[in-house]
């Protein structure tokens, strides 16, 4: 199932909660809780990639500044011959700037890195290339360019240098927007992102010294990565780039020396390259027309062709994948209910393995350039680190602790639980306690209602918003309702236009187990979620009086009115069976605001002011309606934010409102 069409995201990816708030001082020794500082200084990982001797990894570490209320990304290094204690050795940063650095690419010799980083003075300054040597010595400015460059690939064998540059727009539309003339024609797109090449090996002053432009006129690149050999540059690309036309996205392959470039003509997703430069696998539905689907592993010729699908028989989405050394077999992660396990496949095809249990979750396979593998690993009492294993298929182990400082906390603890939903298939989710709450006794509960909805789902990793509530006596129950993956393609594609109805009741019924197994207080709960589990929170305050309280966060509430105000319409029509004046009925059931006469619940409504995803309309349609019903209800809505917050003072708002909120109601 595409990530993207379901563009709501989990509640874990927002963030929240204290007015203009600079993070406060850490907390005192006997507290050890998990507290809002904890929260809004835990740091990201992203972006690694490893040199082409499997040596050394470098990424990037986003790590938010309370002070300047900021997210600032860094590049670090981890040298895995340097070990101690049994492990890599120490990461050692290697960029300090308040504007950040993405894209790290190293040399051949892996002792020089490129990236991208914005460090021009003035209003006019774009992100361009830099490099900087590990021996030491600050970073350099690569090249001079009329437009952002956005991303940067260095080849295999140090010759070529492939970047993505914006299009330059003309001199007077500048000066028109300088001059205010900035009006916007809706789905006008004046620059499109460009592959370019540049030949290293080109004496200077020659024409192959020279920029070569590979992709022309309306395509949207993004993505890049050589083949092993040099010989060519694969990188996704969209005719649009639009949130909603992520099934238009295709697979190009371009010639290094002739700049020949094709499309493989599939459904372009995350994709990895065999160690022989002969395959390019991927992961991604059948075909540009179903918006639901299930992800196969697919493998094609870098010369075109037909792809052989290797999952065809396995009942679960698989991801972009990592090859073995030999290029005999994929790796790649695989959802099995809310543990994560590594799974294997043949090239040629044949029978999924599974192999690895994480006990956690985990982000994409990235190989090195001697079989290395690393990616970004979170379990339920360790958030985020980077993990790395010496071969694809071999046990891994954490190369950071950019996020110890919770191992000294005494965080909540978490346990999975199963009940039989009204239809009497087997629902799974998560129960997060206390810390030292008893083992059994009924405590207050808040339901915690993912986004997605499909093949979203909550997981054995690191719930950081979950651990702030559970600090302050909460329990928070994680339900992995219908769509979510995990747990087989029936459970995830679920039955068509049906939001609101067995989703809800698989909830309903998980709550109603751990009432009657006495671990849930039947007088105390609420419920809240972000995106879809912001829809499913205002689907419960009109169908039940069962909770004391509410927050919904970037829900949509009125579906009709959300497909004209979105940004994507595709996958909703398709789930609906038509758009809303072809189906008004399926779109009238399904949303919240028909039955809003029934609410009573107090309600917290939150969103972002630019959220594209769940406009402001939606919250603010909720927020009319319920002060008319005089529920009790309070409408927060940030500036500058989209569809989750980033700015730690926004994020600090959010959360302490909600406890307070929360707090307020349930007693």
């Amino acid at each position: 199932m595409r990530r993207l069409i379901c563009a709501f995201i989990a509640l874990g990816a927002f963030a929240l909660a204290a007015p203009g708030l600079a993070a406060k001082k850490a907390a005192p020794a006997e507290n050890h809780v998990f507290d809002l500082d904890h929260l809004l200084t835990l740091n990201s990982i992203g972006d690694p990639v490893g040199s082409r001797d499997g040596r050394r990894i470098a990424f990037v570490v986003t790590a938010p500044d309370t002070g300047e209320n900021t997210n600032n990304a860094d590049l670090w290094l981890v040298d895995l011959t340097a070990t101690g204690d049994g492990g890599p050795g120490r990461p050692v940063r290697l960029t300090r700037h308040p504007k950040g650095d993405t894209s790290p690419t190293f040399s051949p010799s892996g002792d020089t890195l490129a990236f991208i980083a914005s460090r021009g003075a003035g209003d006019d300054a774009k992100s361009a290339i830099w490099m900087m040597s590990l021996r030491g010595g600050e970073p350099w400015a690569f090249g001079t360019y009329d437009d952002a460059v956005t991303e940067v690939a260095w080849s295999p064998d140090g010759r070529w240098l492939a970047y993505v540059k914006l299009d330059t727009l003309p001199k007077r539309v500048n000066e028109w927007k300088k001059k205010k003339w900035d009006h916007v024609i809706e789905d006008e797109r004046l620059q499109y992102p460009a592959l370019w090449i540049l030949d290293l090996a080109a004496p200077a002053g020659s024409p192959g010294a020279k920029p070569r432009r590979i992709t022309s006129g309306q395509q949207y690149v993004w993505y890049l990565r050589w083949s092993p050999d040099s010989r060519r540059i694969a990188y996704l690309v969209s005719p649009t780039g639009k949130p909603d036309d992520t099934l238009l996205a295709d697979i190009g392959v371009a010639d290094a020396v002739n700049g020949a470039a094709k499309k493989l003509g599939v459904v372009g997703t995350g994709f990895a390259w065999s160690p022989d430069s002969k395959w390019i696998a991927w992961a991604s539905g059948p075909d540009r027309t179903t918006h639901i689907f299930k992800t196969d592993l697919r493998v094609i010729s870098a010369s075109g062709g037909t792809p052989l699908n290797l999952t065809a028989n396995f009942d679960e989405d698989a991801s972009t994948p990592a090859w073995s050394t030999d290029g005999e077999t994929l790796y790649f992660w695989s959802e099995q209910g809310v543990t994560t396990r590594l799974a294997s496949v043949p090239r040629s095809g044949g029978p999924v393995s599974l192999g690895l249990d994480v006990r956690g979750q985990t982000g994409t396979l990235v190989r090195a350039g001697d079989g290395h593998v690393a990616w970004v690993q979170s379990q339920a009492m360790q958030p985020n680190e980077l993990w790395v294993a010496d071969g694809a298929g071999l046990a891994g182990r954490a190369a950071t602790v950019f996020n110890a400082g919770t191992a000294g906390l005494s965080l909540g603890t978490t346990r999975v639980v199963q009940w039989t939903s009204s239809d009497g298939a087997h629902v799974e989710g998560l129960l997060l306690r206390p810390p030292n709450a008893p083992g059994a006794a009924p405590l207050k509960t808040l339901v915690l209602l993912h986004g997605g909805p499909y093949t979203t789902r909550y997981a054995l990793g690191f719930e950081s918003g979950a651990q702030y509530f559970a600090a302050h006596g909460y329990q928070v129950f994680m339900p992995n309702f219908r769509s979510s993956g995990g747990y087989g393609t029936a459970f995830m594609l679920r039955k068509r236009s049906d939001w609101g109805f067995q989703d809800w009741a698989d909830v309903t019924s998980g709550v109603d187990f751990l009432v009657r197994e006495g671990l849930a207080d039947a007088r105390k709960l609420g419920v809240y979620g972000g995106s879809y589990g912001g829809y499913l929170s205002a689907w419960a305050i009109t169908h039940t009086d069962r909770f004391k309280a509410a927050a919904v966060l970037a829900g949509a509430v009125d579906l009709a009115a959300h497909y004209g105000q979105s940004d994507i319409q595709q996958y909703r029509a398709f789930d609906f069976g038509g758009p809303p004046w072809e189906t008004p009925e399926n779109w009238r059931r399904s949303s919240p605001m028909t039955y809003i006469q029934n609410a009573k619940t107090p309600t917290l409504i939150l969103i972002g002011e630019a959220d594209q995803r769940v406009p402001y309309p939606q919250a603010q349609e909720l927020y009319r309606a319920l002060t008319a019903l005089q529920v009790p209800t309070e409408f927060v809505h940030y500036p500058r934010e989209g569809h989750g917050l980033r700015e730690p003072r926004h994020r600090a708002d959010q959360f302490t409102r909600m406890l307070g909120w929360f707090d307020r109601w349930i007693r």
